[in-house]
């Protein structure tokens, strides 16, 4: 008999023997504060944090292409405006390498393959090597030497999957392996490797894949419960964020923690972090799912107490068992969940279970952790049916 027929006999055997038991959680939203808006409203902007300060570039005002240059200072809540690159552009990759920052591709009147520097120092523009192919609404990420492009549309607005590496030392490209998919890629770099989730709206599944750029190859790992608008990467730590929620994903675990904020209702945004504190500028706000135009709002987050958390000061980091049973969840990856449960949560759990082996249901079932909470209000694991190998019911406390 295999652990997962055990486990369920187990289930069966003790659903008649102890009573039943109810936990609930309530959490605080996070407030967002509005800071000393942006000179220009303007989206599909590009940013980059940089000194403890934040570059937003160019974008459209929904009546044409910018090349506006900006940057914000989160300390000082002050806009200094920058000398103006020499194209006009949206939907282009930004991204800061050894100091400089490159704007890659976008749009102008059609879809560009330009690069263009600009260097804080000398507080000038140049240009580099063009970028293979056209490409807008394109995105990049910084590692080591090199930048790394995903993605985009062409000329013709169609989806592709391109991977283009640009080296600026030697001012060169290669073209690398392309995504497994072709659609909107959202990249992010933690402990120097280099993540890319796949939002496929139509199917409503939000994958998250690993590329290793040293072999040039892809592996799929995970998925998100939600769509990811931006993923931010601080002190070791990737926050996903979309119009509706905020999350904490543990790269190591394949765990995500919900953190409670109020809705932002934002898209096509620049954000970044400094000193712990999340910022969102410009954009477009969204009613009723239509875009009600640019804006110029900068709106904060302090996330110190997630990104550089105090230590736990509980000196039992593991209490006594709070529900009557075991649960243990062997995953396809070898990781090994265990989650203390009452009746009434194991027998959801199953009911989930046995659902989605009839392809009912959601993907993912949520479990609310209820240990070891840190500075998080609450902390949700979210469990992949298609990734469940097996699962039992192992121990149990009256």
């Amino acid at each position: 008999m295999n652990l997962k027929k055990i486990g369920l006999f187990a289930l069966a055997m003790i659903m008649t023997l102890f009573s039943f038991q109810t936990y609930s959680f309530a959490a605080e939203k996070m407030e967002w504060i509005k800071k000393a808006p942006m000179p220009t409203a303007r989206y599909y902007v590009g940013g980059v944090v940089y000194d403890n300060k934040i570059y937003v570039y160019g974008g459209t005002s929904g009546y044409g292409v910018l090349d506006t240059f900006e940057m914000y200072d989160p300390e000082k809540n002050e806009w200094q405006t920058l000398p103006s690159s020499s194209l006009a552009r949206n939907g282009m990759a930004f991204v800061e390498n050894q100091g400089k920052f490159y704007a890659i591709g976008g749009s102008s009147d059609t879809a560009t393959n330009l690069v263009e520097v600009f260097d804080p120092l000398s507080n000038q523009w140049t240009s580099a090597q063009s970028m293979p192919t056209p490409l807008r609404y394109i995105k990049g990420v910084s590692l080591d030497n090199n930048i790394y492009i995903f993605g985009g549309q062409d000329q013709d607005f169609k989806h592709n999957n391109l991977v283009y590496s640009f080296n600026p030392k030697t001012n060169s490209w290669i073209t690398r392996k392309p995504m497994p998919f072709k659609g909107d890629s959202v990249p992010f770099i933690i402990n120097n490797s280099i993540y890319v989730i796949h939002n496929n709206y139509n199917e409503e599944k939000f994958t998250i894949y690993l590329y290793d750029h040293v072999q040039d190859a892809w592996t799929q790992i995970d998925e998100s419960p939600s769509q990811v608008d931006a993923a931010i990467t601080y002190n070791e730590k990737v926050f996903f964020l979309n119009t509706s929620t905020l999350s904490h994903y543990d790269v190591s675990t394949k765990t995500f923690d919900i953190i409670p904020v109020a809705s932002l209702n934002n898209g096509a945004y620049a954000y970044g972090i400094v000193n712990g504190k999340l910022n969102v500028i410009g954009g477009a706000y969204s009613v009723n799912g239509h875009t009600t135009g640019p804006t110029s709002d900068v709106m904060e987050l302090n996330l110190s107490d997630l990104v550089n958390p105090e230590p736990n000061p509980d000196p039992n980091p593991n209490p006594n068992p709070t529900g009557n049973a075991l649960l243990v969840i062997y995953m396809d990856s070898g990781l090994i969940k265990e989650f203390e449960m009452t009746n009434e949560e194991i027998r959801n759990f199953t009911e989930w279970y046995e659902g989605r082996a009839k392809g009912n249901g959601r993907e993912a079932y949520i479990v609310n952790k209820k240990y070891n909470i840190g500075p998080f209000n609450s902390r949700k694991d979210f469990i992949s049916y298609s990734h469940i190998e097996s699962f039992e019911v192992q121990e149990f406390s009256r």
